[in-house]
């Protein structure tokens, strides 16, 4: 080999560390060719958790991953920029797909997906049965059996398989509302007659349980609550005055009320004068929560709802937020009307509403400040969360689970069962179903 030769050897191998180094570098740093955009990107990365873990979690269809033995959760990385699907499967389970966009240099999270039993088992819990309610602590429930001249009402643990404690009301009419106690230990039970609002209180700390007719509450009595730090007190407003009823002893709270809620020991109340107030639970220390009036008008609903440091009022189907700083209601359009709310916090505490009527399934970050469509159909009622992620309702007699996260495709499973009403209880992970008289009790659903 001559010396010529050599050195046109050296030359290249010398060229090629030039130019292969930096290609070299900029890989192990993240760094691809993108055909599609003809030049060199930053890749990023897809976190995917599930519960419960996956067998198989594939992006694109050609990369596949599977969580470890101890794990739920994989990260795919060196994605380029752009949309890539992720495909989740577990025998057993429907299948969970979503399109979603990876930027460069970061991570796109998919970090509470659940997974939803193609076979979900259901138990007999009772028959003939016209309603039911389950209390606050979901550690019990009621049901209720109409006839022609009493209700019939049963008390039920859901922890345990002991014959539930009955008993009777000698009184026609139907079932408007239960209304429990923050505690779970007594319910007020609202009778509607042809005529009038009948109301009774039902004690489950008695040794004989029992319903009691509330001879001070009727027809014109109107948001009837207990006081959520002592559930022998009874709030209501009548003739624009709410009252407190406590050891059979009525007493004038607070006057010129329109509408009222609890706060922890205090009552935010919205006045005839148009301006928010708060006050302790006897109606002193009054404090105005805005400055500005709002016209008021019999013909309108009011509603103030407290969710955490947040302050809402809605009137008819406007939103309103109360700015503590300015004391101002801040409207929040609403892109529905007819809409009911409820309310969770995320992971990152952040507060979220679902704002839904019989048509549409919104969804409202406070965080965001955006409505987000989630559903959109018809007949919807019964909407509830699962967790921060996931909510549950009926569409006319079908169940449907439903992600909230839309990013790309929103997945939603409907389920084989049907019902005229459900409720499912976050503590023991069981979905409640109420079809033909029958109430049933699932297996659990949730991890």
């Amino acid at each position: 080999m001559t010396k010529k030769t050599r050195l046109i050897i050296l030359l290249i191998c010398v060229l090629c560390f030039v130019i292969i180094t930096p290609m070299l570098v900029a890989y192990s740093m993240g760094y691809r060719f993108d055909f599609e955009k003809i030049k060199v990107v930053a890749t990023g990365g897809i976190y995917v958790r599930t519960f419960p873990a996956a067998e198989q979690i594939a992006i694109d269809s050609n990369i596949s991953e599977k969580p470890g033995i101890f794990g739920n959760s994989v990260f795919i990385q060196s994605l380029l920029p752009k949309s890539h699907t992720v495909s989740i499967k577990k025998t057993g389970y429907y299948d969970y797909s979503k399109t979603i966009s990876v930027e460069e240099n970061e991570v796109t999270k998919l970090e509470n997906v659940l997974l939803i039993k193609k076979s979900i088992g259901f138990q007999n819990l009772a028959n003939k049965i016209d309603y039911f309610s389950p209390t606050p602590n979901n550690q019990n429930i009621i049901t209720a059996t109409i006839n022609t001249k009493n209700i019939t009402f049963s008390y039920y643990s859901l922890g345990s398989t002991t014959a539930p404690q009955t008993f009777s009301i000698i009184q026609a009419g139907k079932i408007s509302e239960i209304k429990w106690s923050n505690d779970s230990n007594k319910a007020l039970i609202n009778i509607q007659t042809y005529n009038n609002n009948l109301y009774y209180l039902f004690d489950t700390t008695v040794k004989k349980i029992t319903a009691t007719r509330l001879l001070y509450l009727d027809k014109n009595s109107q948001q009837v609550y207990f006081n959520p730090q002592d559930s022998k007190e009874i709030f209501f407003i009548k003739n624009k005055i709410l009252y407190s009823e406590k050891s059979n002893k009525t007493l004038s709270a607070i006057k010129n009320v329109v509408t009222y809620k609890f706060s922890g020991n205090n009552i935010t109340w919205l006045s005839t004068d148009g301006i928010l107030y708060s006050s302790d639970i006897t109606g002193k220390l009054i404090e105005p929560l805005t400055t500005k009036n709002i016209a008021i008008s019999p013909a309108q609903n009011y509603q103030i709802f407290i969710l955490p440091e947040k302050t809402f009022l809605q009137v008819d189907n406007s939103l309103s937020l109360l700015n503590p700083d300015t004391k101002t209601l801040q409207a929040i359009t609403s892109p529905i009307t007819n809409y009911k709310i409820i309310d969770s916090l995320d992971e990152n505490n952040n507060l979220n509403l679902i704002i839904y009527n019989n048509d549409k399934i919104y969804l409202y970050s406070l965080a965001t400040k955006k409505f987000e469509e989630i559903f959109s159909g018809s007949n919807i009622s019964d909407c509830q969360w699962i967790n921060s992620s996931y909510i549950i309702f009926t569409q006319g007699d079908k169940i449907i689970i439903s992600e909230i996260d839309y990013r790309g495709n929103i997945n939603i499973v409907t389920l084989p069962q049907t019902a005229s009403k459900i409720y499912f209880n976050p503590q023991n992970g069981k979905l409640y179903i109420f079809t033909s008289n029958t109430l049933l009790s699932s297996d659990k659903i949730t991890p």
